[in-house]
């Protein structure tokens, strides 16, 4: 089944257009997409709600003041001046080594300095040691994503496509923070393997929490891309044998 006009896709590829993919998004029929998971054993996920006040993590909340407010300062400086703050990560970590935002800050700034082995071995033993902190493992799935090796995500999630089924049951909300990291990168991987319903329905739970959000619009741009792979692989000209 089609949910996105092909016609118009095809005209704005034709006239060297960048397809506007959240206008696209905007047209799909949403019944039809969640008629169609419906049929699946799976089905439609159940609800949730998200929250935007802050959340703390068990062990970041035990910080001393001074440290709290030591890591909040780097996380501001860590885009600009990554490698002025990996000495202080450093030194964080060691002073508290079983907090795992620490982990995850510097598993940043060895990827904002281009050092991408040991932002890799940082993520993977954030994710081994600390396995309940969800941001370690949506780390290394932002990582494989960006390897273009996609097939590797549901393994790091054991196969939990819902936000809801990492964490104990009845939860009542969710930081705004875990949906939208969550759902971009499962919707990306439903979007590379082809499972458009899917990787639409993901799109359409970042478009009712945040709209203008830059993974919102990752997603679309993911789910428009690869309609337009598959749309050039059609109409690829087969070779002729001689």
């Amino acid at each position: 089944m089609r949910y996105i006009n092909t016609f118009l896709l095809i005209k704005d590829i034709i006239s060297g257009k960048k397809p506007d993919a959240k206008e696209f998004l905007a047209g799909v029929n949403r019944e039809e997409v969640l008629s169609s998971i419906r049929k699946t054993k799976a089905g439609l996920p159940q609800p949730f709600k998200v929250t935007w006040e802050p959340v703390e993590e068990e062990n970041f909340a035990k910080l001393p003041r001074s440290a709290k407010t030591n890591l909040m300062q780097i996380l501001e400086k860590l885009p600009q001046f990554a490698g002025e703050q990996l000495p202080a990560l450093l030194e964080l970590k060691e002073k508290f080594p079983n907090v795992p935002l620490i982990h995850n800050y510097l598993g940043l700034a060895y990827a904002y300095t281009g050092q991408m082995e040991k932002h890799f071995q940082t993520i993977s033993e954030t994710a081994e040691k600390f396995p309940r902190y969800f941001f370690a493992k949506i780390a290394l799935a932002e990582y494989y994503l960006n390897r273009n090796e996609h097939q590797k995500v549901p393994g790091i999630f054991d196969n939990k496509f819902e936000l809801y089924q990492h964490f104990p049951p009845n939860t009542p909300v969710f930081h705004i923070s875990e949906a939208r990291a969550f759902y971009s990168i499962i919707g990306i991987y439903y979007a590379r393997a082809n499972k458009l319903p899917r990787a639409l329905l993901c799109y359409f739970t970042l478009e009712s929490i945040d709209p203008d959000h830059a993974a919102t619009q990752r997603l679309a741009d993911e789910i428009i891309l690869k309609e337009i792979e598959k749309l050039m692989h059609k109409i690829k000209p087969k070779k002729t044998r001689r």
